[in-house]
């Protein structure tokens, strides 16, 4: 396929008093997940600094979750590991025996990889759309989403900062006393996140296809029914803030601040500027213009939700009440496309 149909986003959210990516335990103190952020200073001069930050990994774990409970309502094939939140992702043969009924007998390492794929593929929404990595088959399907880090946005960086809060628990064995001090790092910033989703590419037989086979994919209407589970999905994962670690007691204070959401077809995904001023909408539209004089073919519409300013162009781009029917509109696009 030539051209491929995609659904993205970038979002800016504003989020206090967070736990939600806890990277390791020092004593008594669990920290939070720090990385890296290259920002140029007012001199003009590039420094580092380090930054409270959530991975992508977590993010996807979430979605994961979520998608597996979205195909189950719709009635689409998913397997009760992907349900109960383990994703082990059909590593080996060991595995497979002992944790997926669903295509244990079918997957073989003895047969073709393009076999074992269409298995796996029929079996497990999840799999589909997340991707997995059968070893023993030698069969890799890279995953159709992507999930940037959650950083703080480079125009609030003096603004983000994390913080250990004193905890207490008790324990009999904590020096024979009956309360333990414990500290938890919580970490707030305006974060900016982006994702995108591969719509054309779910339910394709990948591995088939670059062994040269050409096997009958899933079909249009499969691939519509789990394209539409992985936008609910990330509906409810963005507009219930629904990922992250120590929720129950660090609940965060959030907000979608404003989010850029682009449905395209192009020979790549286009993705909207990361949010890390309030010009990225303006920058979107820019970047897609010069792309579509470029790439012959190239079709795209951006629609937005924004709860702040957002300077420059706009009128390009559909404004939206919510960020969920922001999401919702683009999708439909998306749908559209993959229909036909």
């Amino acid at each position: 396929m030539a051209m491929g149909v995609y659904l993205s986003f970038s979002a800016r959210l504003l989020v206090n008093l967070e736990s939600l990516n806890m990277a390791e335990s020092v004593g008594n103190i669990t920290k939070h997940r720090r990385a890296p952020v290259t920002f140029q200073a007012e001199d003009g001069s590039y420094r580092i600094v380090y930054v409270p930050a959530v991975s992508g990994m977590s993010l996807a774990h979430h979605y994961q979750l979520l998608l597996a409970r979205a195909a189950a309502k719709a009635g689409l094939p998913v397997s009760q590991m992907s349900l109960q939140g383990y994703f082990m992702k059909y590593a080996d043969d060991k595995i497979i025996q002992s944790y997926y009924p669903e295509v244990k007998g079918k997957v073989d390492k003895n047969k073709p990889p393009c076999h074992n794929e269409r298995v796996i593929v029929e079996s497990d929404v999840v799999a589909d759309v997340g991707g997995f990595l059968y070893t023993d088959g030698l069969v890799k399907r890279t995953s159709r989403f992507s999930f940037s880090y959650m950083v703080p946005a480079l125009d609030a960086l003096r603004a983000a900062g994390v913080y250990p809060q004193l905890h207490v628990r008790y324990t009999p064995e904590a020096r024979q006393r009956e309360q333990a001090l414990i500290y938890v790092d919580n970490a707030s910033a305006l974060y900016t996140v982006s994702y995108i989703l591969e719509a054309s590419e779910v339910s394709v037989l990948s591995v088939c296809r670059a062994m040269g086979e050409k096997p009958d994919d899933l079909g249009v209407d499969e691939r519509v029914k789990r394209v539409k589970a992985a936008v609910e999905a990330l509906t409810a994962m963005l507009g219930n803030m629904a990922f992250g670690a120590k929720r129950s007691r660090s609940l965060p204070h959030w907000r979608v601040q404003s989010i850029v959401v682009a449905a395209s077809e192009s020979i790549a995904p286009f993705v909207p500027s990361p949010g890390h001023d309030n010009r990225y909408l303006s920058e979107t539209l820019k970047r897609l213009e010069a792309q579509k004089s470029v790439i012959e073919g190239m079709d795209a519409v951006i629609h937005y939700y924004a709860a702040e300013k957002l300077e420059g162009e706009t009128s390009r781009a559909t404004a939206h009440s919510t960020p969920e029917d922001a999401i919702k509109a683009a999708a439909e696009w998306v749908i559209s496309k993959l229909k036909g």
